[in-house]
């Protein structure tokens, strides 16, 4: 009797972490691999041409979308987004290249529905064809591997997907990144630690985010070789991407340069205008800024991506007595930080305080009265020191009582008292950590991103660069411990789904 095998579809980009993952589960799990790849011309050629893992079948994404067609089908549009129960301009509004951040090409409507056609009918004939019991790949943040994800959950596939669990240095393989974490809060024989040995929790995973966006960053004896990649790669045979539409040698450069400047000017203002130091004897409201364009704003709370809207109606809700401290995420300074109108504007509201962005979180959440975030880690944080918050999505700590969110913007006068009231509580915390330990595996994703910045970009800069099967198979080979744990706590996770499927059969 013959065995079937599991199918599992690889989603493959530039980046070299999921390349690796697939290696060490093909090298440890008898199953057949196939592979979706999203990458430009230059690194087609390692992936059609390397021997380190035997793809049973290979599609290149975008050799299927002819970026010139503007002509969609609307009527077959309309079929598709009944047929997955997708909401389509939902995802659009949510990508930063479609929409709002792209400074090299404004597309046309139509533009934009034939680029959604041709993926939807793509993923639509590859899945019909190989029917992939799963699928492993990354956190979906832009439009076309988001859509490939939705297709999927509509054809009911496994999705393994690869997320930080915000928690130390844990990570998790879910098919959904945003829903809450549940946790069972009658469960009283597990350890109740202090909030002052919880906090290490995320003081760690701070730690590691600062480290990671400090090696990510461009070195300066880089600048000269990402100048030569740049002219190498922006012309027109070398542009098959939705997301490099418009661009080419020069206006990259123009653009790079005009960012630099307005990044210097505005950095300036900043270090003039928002507070480096605070002293208020008012109580206060934290509201962290998010970083734009960024996934957890644009995807998980997009209808409050406006976030000077937001603060707008979080200061008029706010008790008389109470301040609104504002900061800027340091994160903005990788793409130039905001304009300073924006700035201007959020300092003109009354009794709203700009926070310079390199003032610790922790120092102004640990003062603060209440936390209010659109979405991100922020309300998590906010636990540990023991403040409640508010949130306008959901979010990996909703679950908790001291978390509130926002359904009705119109509520959020009442919601502001009633968290006000409102203690952490601590047994519930530490029941939570706890779920997530359990549900959450310790690994250095982190550190191999960097490493795969280092070694196959120049200072993050991918797309013009070509990958070697010698450069690669080296990488994998110095970190395949790290590899394989990633496999197989995939394989445990597909082991998982297939036992319960069994069992509810």
């Amino acid at each position: 009797m013959t065995i079937k095998k599991d199918k599992i579809l690889f989603w493959l980009e530039n980046h070299a972490v999921h390349f690796g993952i697939a290696k060490a589960i093909a090298d440890k799990y008898d199953c057949e691999s196939y592979a979706l790849i999203a990458c430009s011309p230059i690194q087609r050629k390692f992936f059609n041409e390397q021997k380190l893992i035997d793809f049973k079948k290979k599609w290149f994404v975008r050799d299927n979308i002819d970026l010139k067609k503007d002509e969609p089908d609307f009527e077959k549009l309309k079929y598709l987004e009944k047929k997955f129960s997708i909401q389509l301009q939902k995802i659009v509004y949510a990508d930063r290249s479609f929409y709002k951040y792209n400074n090299y090409h404004k597309f046309s409507d139509e533009e934009i529905f034939s680029i959604i056609e041709q993926e939807l009918i793509l993923y639509d004939k590859i899945l019909d064809e190989i029917k992939p019991d799963f699928i492993i790949m990354r956190t979906p943040e832009f439009q076309d591997i988001d859509l490939f994800c939705e297709v999927c959950k509509a054809k009911k596939i496994s999705l393994l997907l690869l997320t930080s669990a915000r928690i130390g240095n844990r990570y998790t393989i879910t098919s959904d990144p945003n829903s809450p974490i549940l946790f069972d809060k009658s469960n009283n024989k597990i350890e109740n630690k202090s909030f002052s040995d919880l906090k290490k929790y995320v003081e760690e995973f701070s730690q590691e985010h600062k480290k990671f966006l400090k090696e990510a960053q461009v070195k300066k004896s880089n600048k000269i070789n990402i100048l030569k990649t740049v002219f190498s790669t922006y012309n027109s045979s070398n542009i098959n991407s939705y997301r490099d539409v418009g661009k080419t040698s020069w206006t990259t450069l123009i653009n790079g340069l005009t960012r630099f400047l307005k990044s210097k000017y505005r950095k300036s203002f900043l270090d003039k205008n928002a507070k480096m130091f605070f002293v208020t004897k008012r109580p206060y409201a934290y509201f962290p800024l998010h970083m734009e364009p960024e996934r957890s704003l644009l995807k998980k709370a997009q209808f409050y991506s406006d976030q000077l809207s937001v603060i707008k109606n979080v200061i008029q809700s706010l008790p008389v007595e109470m301040d609104l401290i504002v900061k800027e995420h340091p994160s903005m300074q990788l793409i130039g930080w905001r304009k300073v109108e924006f700035y201007k504007e959020l300092m003109s509201l009354p009794k709203v305080r700009l926070i310079h962005p390199f003032v610790q979180n922790q120092d102004i959440i640990e003062r603060s009265s209440l936390v209010v975030a659109i979405a991100g880690t922020a309300a998590l944080e906010a636990a540990f020191f023991e403040k409640p918050s508010i949130v306008f999505s959901d979010v990996d700590c909703s679950s908790l009582s001291s978390v509130f969110k926002i359904d009705n913007v119109e509520e959020l006068p009442e919601i502001i008292k009633k968290s006000l009231d409102t203690k952490v509580n601590l047994v519930e915390l530490n029941q939570f950590v706890h779920e997530v330990i359990k549900s959450s595996f310790s690994s250095d994703v982190s550190k191999l991103q960097n490493k795969m910045i280092q070694i196959f970009g120049i200072g993050g800069y991918f797309i013009g660069n070509e990958i070697s099967e010698v450069q690669m198979n080296t990488f994998i080979e110095k970190y395949k411990n790290s590899f394989e744990i990633l496999a197989e706590e995939h394989i445990k996770q597909i082991k998982l789904i297939k036992n319960n499927d069994l069992s509810s059969n």
